[in-house]
């Protein structure tokens, strides 16, 4: 990645502890025709309980963990206490992202795969909420480490996700824009390097239909490519890996 354009990442994560704004009705974003569309987007966004305390049985696996929860320490998203009656806390970033349709420059890697099983988990300090997702790996059009090759199976992150309160009240926190990978579907995926290249989080990416590539996220850039068939965003990506 550009060393100007990680600053302006880094940047804009920094400045997200100051641009939370919380709903009791959430508005479907740009793109998203109705409430309903609106509330089936947000349900792939993955769970995880505040008060979750439960360790995995495989020590080695327990410590890395509980060290990624460390990482995502980084950022202010989630509240420690909710008002009744809030379903939705949303984050934007200003400046908005301003990377192209096709990151291809942007992203240390470049794949098309499906998307196997999600989870989401709180930081170590409660502040912030991530979800994973295992990713099957079909074709590696671009990549930057050696792990990723066709076949394997890669743990990918976003920000955001629903948490469970002990009450029971449950709130989705989302980067405004921003969408979750819906379990079993097939997507073009453009994805970082993040947290000194320890984890892997989506930039953006297009699910692969019949009835052409749908952008996962609501954002200005990507909406001219809705419709485009499976063969013509590859070629595209191809020709600018390429050059």
């Amino acid at each position: 990645m550009p060393k100007l354009t990680y600053f302006l990442l880094v940047l804009m994560v920094g400045m997200i502890a100051l641009s939370v704004v919380r709903h009791r009705n959430p508005i479907p974003a740009a793109g998203q025709t109705n409430r309903e569309d609106y509330k089936k987007v947000n349900e792939r966004f993955p769970t995880a309980d505040y008060d979750d305390k439960q360790d995995l049985p495989d020590p080695e696996k327990n410590a890395k963990r509980k060290a990624k929860q460390k990482r995502y320490n980084d950022t202010s998203l989630v509240a420690s206490h909710v008002e009744p009656g809030v379903d939705e806390a949303a984050l934007t970033l200003e400046p908005h992202f301003t990377f192209p349709a096709l990151p291809v420059a942007e992203s240390e890697i470049v794949v098309v795969g499906t998307i196997g099983t999600a989870q989401a988990h709180l930081s170590e300090n409660k502040e912030n909420v991530f979800s994973e997702f295992a990713l099957i790996v079909e074709d590696v059009l671009k990549s930057k480490i050696q792990e990723v090759e066709r076949d394997s199976v890669l743990t990918i992150d976003r920000v955001g996700g629903h948490v469970r309160y002990p009450n029971g009240h449950r709130i989705l926190y989302r980067i405004t824009g921003l969408n979750m990978p819906q379990v079993g579907g097939r997507y073009l995926l453009f994805l970082t390097l993040k947290h000194n290249n320890e984890d892997i989080s989506i930039l953006t990416a297009y699910r692969l239909t019949p009835n052409g590539a749908i952008p996962l996220d609501d954002l200005h850039q990507v909406k001219s490519l809705t419709g485009v068939t499976e063969a013509d965003i590859l070629q595209r990506v191809r020709k600018l890996i390429q050059n």
